[in-house]
């Protein structure tokens, strides 16, 4: 089975800092909450699949926010932290109990929107038989993980650290599971983090030394939203309201 996670433990100190009182994914874009947005294609995935959401308790008892995803996707566990973690990976790792062995994983960020067609790049990840496949879009900006290419493969990958132009999409799609969590524990074993934090793309240079394949899927910039900042919140509900103005 496809186990998507999708971790939203994570602090939110931009918007915190700047007045919004409700947690990232709860935030209101153009009538919708945030995790809606994220949501939508996803939940359009034909293969058999179970989504996996990780929060804090405090958003649960503060905000309902596990009832608020399970009215969104009926197909679902939540789990709840009760102390934060170091790092995006190492929440996600709090899923090991919901996850088969030979379960394929799908690790999305909660604050984006991808305009593909998710059934179409997962069915290339299964002809291409990778053991990791990335989506990427041109940038250079530090904020991002990033992922070197050569001769079509990945061959090394780094966070918040441009290596390439060829930013990482939030998007990680993982073959087996199993080899997910062997590459995830060594890399914590190794002290792979960047400011006391371990995230998803570093633990890729784990396959790569291991010579298995890993793949990207170069998409559009434009086909990328990132909703990392209010500011960039702000661009997008001003992008689509023009849009939905020319229509």
């Amino acid at each position: 089975m496809l186990k998507i996670i999708i971790p939203l433990a994570g602090p939110s100190e931009l918007f915190s800092n700047a007045g919004y009182y409700y947690p990232k994914p709860l935030i209101e874009i153009n009538g919708k909450i945030m995790i809606e947005h994220v949501l939508q294609n996803p939940t359009s995935i034909k293969e058999i699949h179970r989504f996996i959401f990780i929060i804090t308790e405090e958003d649960a008892t503060k905000f309902h926010l596990d009832n608020v995803l399970k009215l969104l996707s009926q197909n679902c566990d939540v789990i709840k932290l009760k102390k934060p973690t170091k790092g995006g990976l190492c929440s996600t790792l709090m899923a090991i109990d919901k996850i088969d062995s030979n379960d394929s994983l799908l690790i999305l960020n909660g604050d984006q929107i991808l305009d593909i067609d998710f059934n179409d790049i997962i069915k290339f990840w299964q002809v291409e038989s990778v053991d990791v496949g990335l989506l990427t879009f041109k940038s250079v900006h530090p904020r991002w993980s990033y992922a070197r290419i050569e001769n079509d493969s990945v061959v090394q990958t780094a966070e918040k650290n441009p290596i390439s132009n060829n930013a990482i999409a939030g998007y990680y799609y993982f073959k087996n599971a199993t080899d997910f969590f062997t590459a995830s524990f060594e890399s914590i074993k190794n002290d792979v983090q960047l400011d006391g934090m371990f995230y998803i793309a570093p633990i890729i240079n784990q396959y790569i030394l291991r010579n298995q394949r890993v793949k990207s899927v170069s998409i559009e910039a434009k086909a990328y939203h990132s909703f990392y900042s209010p500011q960039m919140v702000s661009e997008y509900e001003r992008k689509t309201q023009q849009d939905d103005r020319k229509i």
